[in-house]
């Protein structure tokens, strides 16, 4: 799937955070793939081709979202960011948000959300997380889960017609930990095909997972950073009845 364009939400001489949409890979799975969001920046920005990665696949990436989530990723555009950056994230200093469209659960539920985990890997392939509480005795699960536990917050921004619009904030990330967790305390996104439930009908199909927001100090001056995705028109479509 190739991009019809490249969206910039920051730009800097450090760094970049570019807005992904839904349905293309971050960055190459393969050799030679094509029409991923990584190849569209390097593309408009060819210094960051130069750059170390955390795999040599991904030259100057410091986050990736997964292939049916939208929104921000965040772009080193010199070696001195891409270090700092890594440093950033692996302190937990970027809070990363996000917009989900779940399905209402039967039990209702007001204020904030809140779900503490490790996780092990499950399911045909490995493919899947499950959620480990910290109060797990199986000493089976125990061996296979992570060592660090991850924390998801959210807060509940509209519900109507079987719908909840949640808002849910990271800082460390784990694969599918957003979609996991949410899916565990029973609000599983629309369009999830792991974790979620199938998109009501007449709406978009896509997984209803943004990166709206992510908050983050410069990897050079220091400076607080606010980056925000508008909300992809679907979601508007979904709670057309807010």
């Amino acid at each position: 799937m190739a991009l019809a364009r490249l969206v910039v939400l920051f730009e800097d001489r450090d760094m970049l955070v570019v807005d992904k949409p839904a349905g293309v890979h971050t960055a190459p799975l393969h050799a030679g793939d094509q029409g991923t969001l990584l190849g569209m920046v390097i593309e408009a920005y060819p210094e960051v081709a130069g750059l170390q990665g955390r795999k040599a696949a991904e030259p100057g990436l410091v986050n990736r979202l997964d292939r049916e989530t939208s929104g921000c990723v965040v772009v080193a555009r010199t070696a001195a960011a891409f270090s700092a950056l890594l440093e950033i994230f692996a302190a937990d200093g970027a809070s990363k948000r996000y917009t989900a469209a779940c399905a209402e659960p039967d039990h209702a539920a007001e204020g904030t959300l809140s779900v503490e985990s490790r996780f092990a890997p499950y399911g045909p392939g490995r493919r899947m997380v499950r959620v480990i509480l910290p109060e797990e005795k199986s000493k089976r699960l125990a061996q296979a889960a992570t060592r660090e536990t991850y924390r998801t917050e959210a807060r509940i921004l509209a519900t109507g017609s079987g719908r909840t619009l949640l808002s849910a904030c990271i800082t460390k990330g784990f694969r599918h930990q957003v979609r996991a967790h949410l899916s565990f305390i029973g609000y599983p996104i629309f369009g999830d095909p792991l974790y979620g439930v199938a998109v009501p009908p007449t709406f978009p199909a896509r997984m209803y997972l943004h990166a709206a927001r992510i908050e983050m100090p410069h990897p050079v001056s220091g400076a607080a950073m606010v980056v925000e995705s508008p909300e992809p028109p679907e979601f508007k479509a979904l709670f057309a009845v807010r």
